[in-house]
């Protein structure tokens, strides 16, 4: 849930991988491709075979978000992963999910399930941070969610925005 991961600190898909078993985040080539593996399996990694499909299934609620592997170029190739911010759970689904989950989820799937519009009632978060690095200058974080009925159990709304800027020595840019 969000607030288990508040909890433990986990803001992005490198921290969450360093608490699930089994599962491995790393990024490769020039354009910082994400690489997801659950299991070990990763037909899209280094090694992997050319414009294979991800091995991983990555969904937003129930919508695929993966994209087959272009040899590293700059084409948007790898696995898109959200933000870790205002969402109601992660599931980490182990072992072939082909069944549900179509062709891609070889390994496993990653679902990041967002939260649902209340329809009776009002809420929000707020999530504010800084950091520094020795040399490298400071960075912040800034996130802002709100939801709730506009008609009253019959329509409601969610939205959220989320900026971080990490410190550094170098600035690297990923178009993911």
């Amino acid at each position: 849930t969000q607030k288990s991961l508040d909890q433990q600190g986990i803001r992005n898909v490198s921290d969450l991988a360093q608490q699930i078993p089994g599962f491995s985040f790393r990024t490769t080539g020039g354009d910082n491709n994400p690489q997801l593996t659950i299991r070990g399996i990763g037909g899209n990694a280094i090694g992997g075979t050319s414009g294979s499909a991800p091995t991983t299934g990555v969904y937003i609620d129930d919508l695929p978000v993966m994209k087959r592997n272009a040899n590293g170029l700059l084409t948007g190739s790898g696995s898109p992963v959200p933000l870790l911010y205002d969402l109601d759970r992660i599931e980490v689904l182990r072992g072939p999910q082909g069944t549900l989950y179509g062709g891609s989820s070889e390994g496993g799937t990653l679902r990041f399930i967002m939260p649902t519009p209340s329809l009776t009632t009002y809420s929000g978060t707020a999530r504010v941070g800084a950091s520094t690095m020795a040399g490298g200058g400071t960075g912040d974080e800034e996130g802002l969610a709100l939801g709730g009925p506009i008609v009253e159990d019959k329509l409601g709304f969610r939205i959220a925005g989320y900026r971080r800027d990490d410190p550094g020595w170098v600035n690297n840019y990923s178009e993911y």
